[in-house]
């Protein structure tokens, strides 16, 4: 198995540890509880050829699901909205592109006047300027795309995309934990964070750990349940950028990260 991504997520856990108690009579052996902070690496593995005809086959699968029950695809929504002069009518095009030279321009005056040694009062001004139209260009195209996301957010194209980002989140996430020790080295080996031979089983298994009950006392489910919650958010970001060809290394998945989720983050 080859690693695609891997991060650090935190946990803490009570132990007791032996402890000598001081008394009237004498020191005692006893234990007591401490509070311990471990760290577990998360890890992304890397889907090999056969398993990405497998993410495809299941996309395909899902996508003809939400066919059937009468969702429209992008394409036919793009369309419908277009003809109503909608975000993607011509119009709406065009300002955008308008929108997207604005903020080069803007950018690269930024670049330039924030480098000049010395700069005049025209200059400073020229700089100000082109500050307030970086930011009023990047505002207006982040409206833009987060409002195109609301609306095609309820297409088979993107419910179908969110059931395959899940499907490989389930297949492929690992935390990395201690087998043992051995001639004074510790060993360590990945182990799924969801269990189940399949689809089905691992999906479950996800459903259970989102689940709030507080009667579980199962320690491996409940370390389990830990590590999901602090890395399933991550996991999800790591895999769509993936699969969206935006990342194909842990270098290109930071950079990715910080462009997209960096306010978040």
């Amino acid at each position: 198995m080859k690693e695609l991504y891997s991060f650090e997520v935190k946990r803490k856990v009570e132990e007791r540890v032996p402890h000598v108690r001081k008394t009237k009579n004498g020191p005692v052996e006893t234990t007591k509880k401490v509070t311990k902070t471990l760290k577990n690496r998360i890890v992304f593995a890397r889907p090999s050829i056969s398993q990405v005809e497998d993410a495809d086959f299941f996309y395909g699968q899902k996508y003809n699901e939400y066919i059937n029950a009468g969702f429209l695809t992008k394409a036919m929504l793009a369309k419908k909205m277009g003809d109503l002069g909608g975000l993607t009518s011509k119009v709406t095009e065009e300002r955008m592109n308008q929108v997207i030279v604005e903020n080069m321009e803007a950018s690269r005056s930024i670049e330039f006047f924030e480098g000049a040694e010395n700069p005049t009062n025209e200059q400073e001004e020229q700089l100000k300027e082109a500050k307030e139209s970086f930011a009023a260009s990047r505002a207006e195209l982040h409206e833009y795309e987060s409002a195109i996301r609301s609306q095609f957010s309820q297409t088979a194209d993107s419910k179908a995309e969110i059931k395959v980002i899940e499907w490989l989140v389930l297949y492929f996430s690992y935390f990395e934990d201690e087998l043992g020790t051995a001639n004074e080295t510790t060993k360590r080996d990945l182990f799924p964070i969801f269990t189940g031979e399949d689809y089905a089983l691992k999906r479950e298994s996800m459903l259970e750990m989102q689940e709030h009950d507080s009667e579980i006392t199962d320690i491996t489910f409940l370390r389990n349940k830990e590590l999901f919650e602090k890395a399933f958010d991550t996991l999800i970001k790591v895999a769509s950028i993936w699969y969206n060809k935006l990342g194909e290394d842990q270098k290109s998945i930071d950079e990715a990260i910080k462009d997209l989720f960096g306010e978040d983050e």
